[in-house]
């Protein structure tokens, strides 16, 4: 399914200086949100890592029936506001057939609208919201729903860490709110105790008030569903409170940013993943990856990445039907093909959603390792 790596790293080397005519040929344009700036821009710009990396390799190897993929890159600053207004305008860019975004779900819900209105599918790779994909049959995702999320949550606090007296403090938007209420009933289902939960503003630096709650409650884990921002704040400061308990984590920990910001903070805490680095079976993903941005890939790159492949296999099969190629075509293409293998599992969508399995792992010596039993 992958080339090589270093068949991979020569040929998007040789896309820069590709003259082929094929390439002259029109673009198919496929359409990329997410935020590229502001507060947790490191997922965005994991985001458009992959997905050039992934489009500039197809590129290189012809583009598809002799076109070239030209990617339309907008800044939504992780705004549902900023997310509409990009959204209108991919819609009206001559030849979008696909959109890939955006990271938060309240992002992409806000675009959600716009994509189904215009017929153009729009694949998020992280919005984990069961609402997202509920909008119409135009909204797909690479990301496992948080509904499945919420119990690879409980796993990894209850079963992993052995905690069973637990507090939650949670991000307090869509994706913090239902991820504190479902994780705490697959807590609780599970025999744990969520002896507390707390909603945190985005952007909180001051934590003391929760962490004397936390102190006075006397658990014995806490899982941190916040960003990486918030939540490297929360745990050094718990820690220089004397506060030593298990720390576990969902996605938005994955990021090697949670570590650089949370430093000694970040040793121990567990995470789930649907990707790893360190797996030999994506040794071509990372290394290109790495040749290309001088950094090991993330789960964000990873599930970009796999969106954007998902996305192009939809367009290929399209173009060599022979059939227009237009945004209903590839959306019937996605939600009717076979399953795609890619570096974060298999894509096979039911109603937009996938399930993938959760691999978990552990910050050691400042890097996320596989969690041994």
């Amino acid at each position: 399914m992958f080339l090589s790596a270093k068949r991979l790293v020569a040929a998007l080397a040789a896309s820069a200086a590709l003259t082929a005519p094929a390439l002259a040929a029109d673009p198919i344009n496929v359409g990329f949100f997410s935020h590229l700036s502001g507060n947790f821009a490191e997922y965005g710009a994991s985001f458009k890592n992959a997905v050039e990396l992934y489009l500039d390799r197809v590129n290189a190897d012809g583009g598809i029936g002799g076109r070239p993929l030209k990617l339309i890159v907008e800044d939504d600053r992780n705004s549902p506001q900023e997310a509409a207004t990009v959204a209108r305008k991919i819609v009206a860019t001559p030849g979008v057939v696909l959109a890939i975004g955006s990271w938060s779900t309240t992002a992409s819900l806000a675009a959600a609208p716009i994509f189904a209105e215009a017929r153009i599918p729009q694949i998020s790779p992280t919005s984990s919201h069961p609402d997202y994909s509920r909008q119409s049959p135009f909204q797909f995702r690479q990301n496992n729903t948080d509904d499945v999320l919420a119990q690879y949550n409980a796993d990894t606090i209850h079963k992993q860490l052995k905690a069973n007296r637990i507090v939650i403090p949670y991000s307090q938007d869509d994706w913090g709110v239902f991820t504190v209420k479902a994780t705490k009933a697959a807590i609780e289902k599970d025999g744990g105790q969520v002896l507390l939960t707390e909603a945190v503003l985005p952007g909180s630096k001051d934590f003391r008030p929760l962490i004397s709650k936390i102190k006075a409650a006397k658990p014995d884990g806490v899982f941190v569903a916040l960003p990486y921002q918030e939540a490297s704040i929360f745990l050094q400061q718990l820690r220089q409170a004397g506060v030593d308990i298990p720390a576990g984590g969902g996605i938005p920990l994955t990021s090697p940013k949670f570590i650089e910001l949370a430093g000694k903070a970040a040793e121990g805490v567990v995470v789930h993943s649907i990707f790893f680095a360190g797996d030999p079976s994506r040794k071509a993903f990372v290394d290109a990856y790495q040749a290309r941005y001088n950094k090991l890939p993330d789960q964000f790159a990873a599930l970009a990445y796999d969106a954007a492949g998902v996305g192009v296999a939809a367009i290929r099969r399209v173009v060599e039907s022979g059939q227009p190629l237009t945004g209903q075509a590839v959306r019937d293409a996605l939600a009717n093909g076979p399953a795609y293998e890619g570096v974060t599992g298999e894509t096979k969508y039911e109603n937009g959603n996938v399930k993938k399995a959760p691999t978990f792992l552990v910050v050691r010596n400042g890097v996320f390792q596989l969690l041994k039993d």
